[in-house]
């Protein structure tokens, strides 16, 4: 009875590190607001302060789906006589017991080329991991009231993960980028089940290296109505995923359009920049998978542009006491 409790253990630490491996970099309707989370390149691109915030619930109808939040901010600096770009990355993923969360910080080097800007960016941060077993029960045999009860905490790990990228910015932009060079390994097994010698190597996990294209054309058929397809493609050299989609923007403050997400379905989304502060929504019509058994995904986003003096101190008009 005891072996087959610890067989059915380590089943389930198997299938919960399945659901683990499928997280990584999941797709977002509105990937195109925040492209320094896929590329590092980006960072610094234009000659603003540049924030943006995603919010995703992801399945809604289904117990512990994943919610997730990615924030960015990057700005261009100058040092050494030459241009380049810092940013900010931060995200949080949920999905029942498990919880990821990443800070990470970017740089990039910008050198005119052509009609635009060649840009090469490298991303570094820590990876923070959280996943809770539950309570194991344990019957060693014997009488009944020899029963006992093990305990098991929630297990938690930091990892070092580092990207890159290189990316083109004009009159369209389009980039190529590596997440998780170092591919970062962990154990999934909590430490007080390691701890009694259930520890096994089939436990033994690793973020898996993707590389991710980005790509945006700007189409301006007669003023003032933009038509800007892009297409964004993932792959980690085993399984590739492409997200096609098309954006319609009218007097540079509507927007909306329709996204494909292969083996996944449509995302529908519109958004409007009132003062200065870009706001969106989208929804996402899942036509196979987990998603075909939900009500959808909801998604939500924000994004404000600030001038690179917006937040100096200014200088106040003074009046000479000659002219009083």
């Amino acid at each position: 009875m005891e072996k087959r409790r610890f067989l059915c253990l380590s089943l389930l630490l198997l299938f919960c590190l399945s659901a683990i491996q499928a997280q990584w970099d999941a797709p977002f309707s509105h990937y195109w607001t925040v492209r320094g989370f896929y590329n590092p390149a980006f960072a610094g691109e234009t000659e603003q302060i540049r924030t943006a915030a995603v919010y995703r619930y992801q399945w809604a109808g289904i117990d512990n789906a994943p919610q997730r939040v990615v924030l960015t901010a990057d700005m261009p600096v100058a040092f050494l006589q030459r241009r380049h770009g810092a940013g900010i990355v931060a995200s949080s993923e949920q999905m029942g017991s498990l919880r990821n969360t990443l800070l990470a910080g970017q740089y990039s080097f910008r050198q005119a080329w052509g009609s635009g800007a060649l840009q090469l960016g490298l991303q570094g941060g820590i990876y923070s991991l959280q996943y809770d077993a539950g309570s194991l029960h344990l019957i060693p045999g014997g009488e009944p009231y020899e029963r006992g009860t093990l305990q098991v905490n929630p297990a938690e790990r930091q990892l070092a993960d580092l990207n890159a990228g290189i990316a083109w910015s004009g009159h369209f932009y389009a980039g190529l980028s590596v997440l998780h060079l170092t591919q970062p390994a962990f154990d999934a097994v909590p430490d007080s089940i390691a701890a009694i010698g259930l520890q096994s190597d089939s436990a033994r996990s690793s973020i898996p290296r993707s590389w991710h294209l980005l790509a945006r054309y700007n189409i301006r058929l007669f003023s003032p109505l933009e038509i800007q397809p892009m297409v964004r493609v993932q792959s980690d050299l085993s399984v590739t995923q492409v997200q096609a989609t098309l954006r319609l923007k009218y007097d540079k403050r509507f927007s909306g359009g329709v996204s494909w997400l292969s083996d996944d379905g449509y995302a529908f989304f519109a958004g409007a920049t009132l003062q200065g502060l870009e706001l969106g929504y989208a929804y996402s019509l899942h036509t196979s998978g987990v998603g075909s058994e939900s009500k959808g995904s909801h998604e939500l986003y924000l994004r404000c542009n600030f001038p690179l003096d917006y937040f100096k101190p200014k200088l106040q008009p003074q009046k000479s006491i000659r002219l009083l």
